[in-house]
């Protein structure tokens, strides 16, 4: 069953939208069963969607299936069940709109009280230009012990 925002504590619900709309990188709020309750401004605008096209979605059918990702799964659906967070798990995938990016996805399980739901808080820093810089570095690094 959906535990969505608008049931809670409007008070709370304002609070807690005004938290995630601060946080700069691109930021989802699911429910526990893996459905966009909320999402940030970065999220729309680094990944090119619209609020309507994302919130009561299931994560995996978010932008036509990309991310229907098997890692993904593999974390939403079992790591974090037994875990109560994970960190810098790697996305590498090829994303309608935006191209190829490297992404560091975060994820942690927030309850609320004791007999309700947890929500997931689901956090992306794209990390694409770093590994080009630091693959240009090795290769670079490279050249010059083979220069001396």
């Amino acid at each position: 069953m959906k535990d969505s925002l608008e049931k809670s504590n409007p008070t709370q619900v304002e609070y807690f939208k005004d938290i995630v709309g601060t946080i700069r990188e691109p930021l989802l709020v699911l429910d526990s069963d893996l459905c966009v309750l909320a999402a940030n401004r970065s999220f729309y605008k680094f990944f090119k969607v619209k609020a309507g096209a994302t919130i009561g979605q299931l994560i995996y059918d978010l932008g036509n299936y990309q991310w229907n990702i098997p890692g993904l799964r593999l974390l939403l659906e079992t790591i974090l069940p037994q875990k109560a967070d994970f960190h810098d798990y790697e996305v590498e995938h090829d994303f309608p709109g935006i191209g190829r990016h490297t992404l560091l996805l975060n994820a942690r399980r927030i309850y609320r009280s004791p007999n309700k739901a947890a929500w997931i808080l689901l956090a992306f820093e794209d990390v694409t230009e770093r590994m080009e810089l630091e693959q240009k570095l090795q290769a670079s690094e490279q050249r010059f012990r083979r220069a001396f």
